[in-house]
């Protein structure tokens, strides 16, 4: 598996966000050294909004912008995201879609380089979450609400790349709860299998050992987090447990979240003392008189 093509990766990576100077920043209150150069801000006593106390406004922008899972996209050189149709990310159904683990039932399918796009026949839906119209209403709203955008949503990733770009958000820290599902590469941390590859180096981004490593120092620096949930798929599982040692090893340095779990796909031994819930696939034993189907002979 070669990951993105180089077409794919011109069409994938995100511009730069602009460096908005600080007499154009949204959030208040405005420094006094500022306030001439950004202009007035108006204290919106028309707005019946504005004219609740403020713990209500806050009850109001949460239940607007937050409380959801939001499924982070790739687009053409920018990122997206769209709230999750389930319940809860628990509850949204993650599949294979002959590429990697995918959330299609809920919000679209993907090409090559994991570009977004909608199912055939459906209505495109913004993939902005439809939030930003409350955010880009004025100052104070923007600056009162969106903290609840960071820290109250679960954020859904299904490509290494993604969360990668998305860590470079100013408000990427706030973030409290995390949802990872990757699809790993054959020969990842297996130099043996490496070898018999034609291609020289083996791996590419995002599928090589130095994008799984990076994602997983973006992680563990990240002060607030509180709950991960790691789904990892890997077709043929580890020919050594050395292997999958190597390739857990990054994870260990992730030990802020309370709570930790990190769902596999193939079986192997138990992984004592590690920050994180190791979960296999539950194997049902043969019981006698039976054969592996579960028939009776």
């Amino acid at each position: 598996m070669r990951g993105h093509s180089l077409t794919g990766i011109a069409k994938m990576a995100p511009r730069p966000l602009a460096v908005r100077p600080p007499e154009r920043s949204l959030t208040i209150p405005v420094p006094e050294r500022l306030q001439e150069k950004r202009g007035r801000t108006m204290d919106q006593l028309q707005s019946r909004l504005m004219s609740l106390p403020l713990e209500l406004r806050q009850m109001i922008y949460r239940s607007v912008v937050g409380d959801s899972t939001m499924h982070m996209i790739l687009k053409e050189n920018k990122l997206g995201h769209l709230r999750c149709k389930a319940p809860s990310a628990i509850q949204c159904p993650l599949g294979f879609n002959g590429r990697t683990l995918s959330r299609e039932c809920c919000w679209g399918t993907v090409d090559s380089a994991n570009i977004w796009a909608p199912r055939r026949g459906n209505v495109v839906e913004p993939t902005d979450g439809d939030i930003l119209p409350l955010l880009q209403t004025c100052r104070q709203i923007y600056s009162e609400s969106i903290n609840y955008l960071y820290s109250t949503n679960t954020f859904s990733f299904s490509d290494l790349d993604c969360l990668r770009y998305f860590s470079t958000t100013p408000r990427f820290s706030l973030i409290q709860t995390l949802d990872i599902e990757w699809c790993l590469s054959w020969p990842i941390y297996d130099p043996f299998a490496q070898h018999l590859l034609l291609s020289n180096p083996a791996l590419f981004p995002p599928h090589d050992e130095a994008t799984w490593e990076e994602t997983w120092r973006i992680v563990a620096a990240m002060p607030h987090l509180a709950f991960v949930r790691v789904s990892l798929l890997y077709f043929d599982g580890f020919r050594d447990p050395r292997c999958e040692g190597r390739m857990l090893a990054p994870l260990w340095g992730v030990t802020r979240p309370k709570r930790f779990e990190v769902h596999v796909s193939w079986s192997g031994d138990e992984v004592e003392g590690a920050p994180f819930q190791l979960i296999r696939p539950v194997v049902q034993e043969v019981g006698e008189g039976e054969d592996e189907d579960g028939e009776q002979w």
